[in-house]
């Protein structure tokens, strides 16, 4: 799921070239009803923040989805974030600048996906 007021922008072209199924919603609300309808549907959860809200919008999501129990892996862009961040929680966003180059998207994108079997088992 890529939450995004760009269907067509950068984020969604990458996510594409990966091979990625890419559905996209444009409103908050939409996205997270959505995972929160189809549970196993949704490896991942993108968001663009800035259009939402920034940060503290993302962070809102995230906790829905907490609250829901959902096992959602999450990445997070946003020009909010000045370096990229790639933690070792397997419960824990990506968190991007929406400057980054397409070599630390693809490793922030790998890196969430890292568990994905583990994950799916749960």
């Amino acid at each position: 799921m890529l939450l995004t007021d760009q269907p067509d922008g950068l984020t969604s072209r990458r996510l594409a070239t990966y091979g990625s199924l890419v559905d996209v919603e444009d409103e908050v609300y939409t996205a997270l009803s959505a995972i929160l309808d189809d549970p196993m549907g949704y490896d991942l959860f993108v968001m663009d923040c800035d259009a939402f809200g920034g940060i503290a919008a993302a962070e809102r999501a995230i906790a829905t989805l907490i609250a829901a129990e959902a096992k959602m892996r999450v990445m997070l862009v946003s020009q909010e974030f000045e370096i990229p961040a790639y933690p070792m929680g397997l419960r824990t966003a990506v968190c991007l600048p929406d400057h980054v180059s397409e070599t630390g998207f693809r490793r922030g994108f790998e890196h969430v996906l890292r568990d994905r079997s583990a994950m799916t088992l749960m």
